[in-house]
């Protein structure tokens, strides 16, 4: 829940950031013109929200649109930063599932009785009883070691 409302919050204040630029008409320069004939029918575009479109995989804020006969002119601004911004949200819903089904498996599909486990019998392991054949070896060492100048 947390993740979303941040997720939405952010797509908020990106599209307000979208929007000023639009009113202020400075965008010019990165301003691009679509002509998609029979848009209702087009599989590369999907219409997201009224103002914005997913063309070819990638997300637009819609500036203007015209159409004439069974042709429409999109001129758009590609939306990189919520593209970015999605990425994220769904990067971190994938880890946020991992994570339960992880949580789910340790603690539900492969449940561990720890009581059965206390109960069984330990094994032992028994040595012979033979004294060690080995001795303790001491090197003598002829005087002190030589001094250096």
């Amino acid at each position: 829940m947390g993740n979303y409302l941040v997720f939405e919050l952010n797509k908020y204040r990106v599209k307000q950031e979208v929007q000023t630029l639009i009113r202020n008409r400075k965008l010019n320069s990165q301003c691009q013109v679509f002509n998609v004939f029979q848009p209702e029918n087009n599989p590369d575009l999907q219409r997201i929200e009224r103002r914005e479109i997913r063309f070819k995989g990638r997300l637009y804020d819609v500036i203007r649109e015209t159409r004439k006969d069974n042709v429409t002119t999109f001129y758009c601004l590609q939306d990189k930063k919520e593209e970015l911004l999605i990425a994220g949200f769904k990067e971190a819903q994938n880890r946020k599932t991992t994570l339960a089904l992880l949580h789910h498996l340790i603690t539900q599909a492969l449940p561990v009785e720890l009581k059965s486990k206390a109960e069984r019998p330990s094994t032992e392991i028994l040595f012979p009883d033979k004294p060690s054949p080995v001795a303790p070896v001491y090197l003598a060492l002829p005087g002190h070691p030589p001094e250096l100048a």
